[in-house]
Formats: C-alpha cells, sequence, structure tokens
C-alpha cells in the first residue's frame, strides 16, 4: 500500500519493544507492494541494525512469517525468515494487526538486478528443496490447499456492480470504468476459462507440495554479493509443483521476466521436470483473473487506499492487458 495503515507509530514501536526487545530509534514507512492488506516499514534499532517490518490486516495466523520460519529450522537455504519474537514465534500481535520483522538486506530484486546464469540455477535447487520438504501437519492446517478456484474471483461480480454505480465526480473509479470496459469481453471469457479448468481438474487433482505461490523475480532478493533470498510467502499453499513452475516455464507470468535461456538454467538446478500443460495454463488463467480482482479491489472497493494506491491500482490494471503480459500469456 502507498499510504500507511491505521496503527499509530507508537504502537508498533512499542510492540518491536514488548515482542523482540528492540530499541527503536527510528521508524519509516515504506510506500511500496500491491497488496491491500499488507504494509512495510524500515526500522533502525538503537544498536545499530536495520530490519524491514510487514505489517498485515488482521489477527488470524501469518503464513507469510511462519511458513520461511518453518523452512528455516529445517536448514532449507535462501529463505528470507523472520526474527523470532521473544516467545520463539514468528511474528506477533498488535491491535488488528499482525507484524512480521525480516533483516533489512542490501539488496535488490531479482526482476531490477538480472540473475545470471548460476543465479537462475540456485533458484530452481532452492525450489526443490522447499518441493520436497514435508510440511508439519500445523504448517498444513496453516496455508491450506490448492481448491481449483482463482483468489479474488468472486470479486468480479462486485466489481462490475461498483462500476455501474460509481461516482461520476471519481476520476479514479472513472478512468479504471473506461479500461474496464473496453476490456469487458477478454475479462469475461478469462474467468469463464479458469472455472472450466479448474474445475476439471479438481475432478481429478494432481500432487500437492510445499508451494511460495507468487515465485516472480520480485519476489528474489539479490544481495550485493550475489547471493539470493525469497521473500514474500503471504501466498504460501499446498498445490501441485506447477503452481510454482508457472513463474518459469514458458515465459512465465509477463514480458521479460524469464526467457528461454533463464528456464534452462533453473531446470538445470530444480531437476528436469515435465510440467503438466494444463495445470500451467489453468495457473496463468488464474493469475490474471487474481490481478485483474486486486487491482480493482484497490482501486473501487479497499476503504483504506487513498488517491496513490487507487491510481496506482489503475496502471497496473491496464498493464495487465499489454502484449506479452499475463492476460496475453493466459489467452487460449
Amino acid at each position: 500500500m502507498r499510504e500507511p495503515p491505521d496503527l499509530a507509530e507508537d504502537a508498533i514501536v512499542g510492540a518491536l519493544q514488548a515482542g523482540f526487545g528492540i530499541r527503536v530509534a527510528g521508524l519509516w514507512f515504506l510506500p511500496v507492494g500491491n497488496d491491500a492488506d499488507s504494509w512495510a516499514y524500515r526500522v533502525q534499532a538503537g544498536d545499530g541494525p536495520e530490519w524491514f517490518l510487514k505489517v498485515r490486516s488482521g489477527t488470524a495466523a501469518m503464513p507469510g512469517a511462519a511458513v520461511p520460519a518453518y523452512l528455516h529450522r529445517r536448514g532449507t537455504p535462501g529463505v528470507l525468515a523472520p526474527l523470532p519474537t521473544r516467545a520463539g514465534e514468528p511474528y506477533l500481535v498488535a491491535g488488528r494487526f499482525a507484524l512480521a520483522l525480516y533483516p533489512m538486506l542490501d539488496a535488490r530484486h531479482g526482476a531490477e538486478a538480472g540473475l545470471s546464469s548460476a543465479q537462475w540455477r540456485e533458484l530452481g535447487a532452492i525450489l526443490a528443496r522447499v518441493h520436497a520438504t514435508p510440511p508439519a501437519p500445523e504448517l498444513t492446517r496453516l496455508v491450506g490447499r490448492e481448491r481449483y478456484r482463482p483468489s479474488r474471483r468472486e470479486l468480479l461480480p462486485k466489481l462490475e456492480a461498483a462500476l455501474a454505480g460509481a461516482d461520476p465526480g471519481d476520476p479514479v473509479a472513472g478512468a479504471l470504468a473506461a479500461s474496464w470496459q473496453a476490456r469487458r469481453a477478454v475479462i469475461g471469457a478469462l474467468a469463464d476459462r479458469a472455472d472450466r479448468l479448474g474445475g476439471e481438474l479438481a475432478a481429478a487433482p494432481a500432487p500437492q507440495v510445499l508451494c511460495h505461490a507468487d515465485l516472480h523475480t520480485w519476489n528474489v532478493l539479490v544481495e550485493d554479493a550475489g547471493r539470493l533470498w525469497i521473500a514474500d510467502w503471504d501466498e504460501a499453499v499446498l498445490a501441485p509443483r506447477e503452481r510454482d513452475l508457472t513463474f518459469v516455464v514458458g515465459g512465465g507470468i509477463g514480458h521479460g521476466l524469464v526467457g528461454p535461456s533463464e528456464e534452462a538454467s533453473f531446470l538445470e538446478g530444480y531437476g528436469q521436470v515435465t510440467a503438466d500443460p494444463a495445470l500451467l495454463a489453468y495457473y496463468r488463467c488464474a493469475w490474471a483473473v487474481q490481478d485483474i480482482a486486486a487491482y480493482g479491489e484497490q482501486a473501487l472497493l479497499s476503504p483504506t487506499a487513498g488517491e496513490a494506491t487507487r491510481r496506482a491500482a489503475v496502471e497496473g490494471f491496464q498493464d495487465l492487458f499489454a502484449p506479452g503480459n499475463i492476460v496475453d500469456l493466459a489467452g487460449p
């Protein structure tokens, strides 16, 4: 989100001191990310180290912290795990929010820095370790299982109704309405295809493994020394391995993120695997539907989204339909 949450900075500082034993010397909101329920801060500890703080709305379990903590305990490399609280938990609750604290790395996103062939192989090897890790029963309950229904699929009819009744004086709603109307047939076809493919796959489910489920290179951090870290485990789920392989195999989910040579290097590290084309087709289609609904929700339905977030959401929505991006890739 581009605007801070409804959580006082004094409350954050007090929670960090009580829960982690950290004396906070500085706290800065970071206007990054596209998740309407998530916010980020940079934390300067009084004794020197800097931390990355992730705040999520709600007091339910926080899989994005619990999953990497679990993998870290099992010795999985390349997983950016949170700092345990004084009670040994991967996150703490403050009011209506959950807080997780991570090392602040001197690193860039893989999408910006680019990955060498060796780094693609390393990423493949890390993911192979993740997929081979048997989840504990409590983790299984926490992350849930693939149901073959796109996230936020149920929002599409609500968005259609909200656009029809949008305030004509709201320029953001007007911009989204114009873009949506121009692409309405495509959106409907994508939703129908996702429903059909999902129903077919649910009738004969494939074996499931622990998946990151959001493994594009914007969620891969590259330190200056070249070390890789997989971050942002909020979407973790038990699903067929194709849930993650979709981000690499056959062009990934967007133009310019991964090509044939990157895919080949990745598979050298992961191990040669024949990805199920039906699963890849479903996951690309589901990702397109999910992103369309998510951007629409931020622009039109989120009560906490400010003007900057809403405008960025409309731009993100429009970009989904650019040549070579996810809607194009998800087409029949």
